[in-house]
């Protein structure tokens, strides 16, 4: 029982450290519910080229009459050197 925690407590400070270390050079620039936003905001950053990556933190299990609503969570990130260039972007009207 000792060492099944000890192992599983090793393999989430792995999983931990090798995050932080994959996205040292990310910025979160946004963040926002619903497919129908997360559309929006991706099209603006692909279509000036600027490189992202999204996360969809877990949030559990949905109940049956939580299924169909859409309430996904998007992390959305940009690389550091293109933060201020995604931001302009994102404000810019269209």
């Amino acid at each position: 029982m000792y060492i099944t925690i000890v192992i599983l407590a090793s393999v989430f400070i792995i999983i931990s450290l090798i995050r932080t270390y994959s996205n040292r050079n990310w910025k979160q620039i946004y963040s926002t519910y619903g497919n129908e936003e997360y559309f929006k905001i991706i099209a603006k950053l692909k279509e000036e080229g600027i490189k992202y990556k999204v996360e969809t933190p877990f949030r559990g299990f949905n109940s049956r009459n939580e299924r169909f609503k859409d309430d996904t969570q998007y992390n959305i990130y940009v690389k550091k050197d293109d933060e201020h260039k995604a931001v302009r972007v994102l404000h810019k009207t269209s």
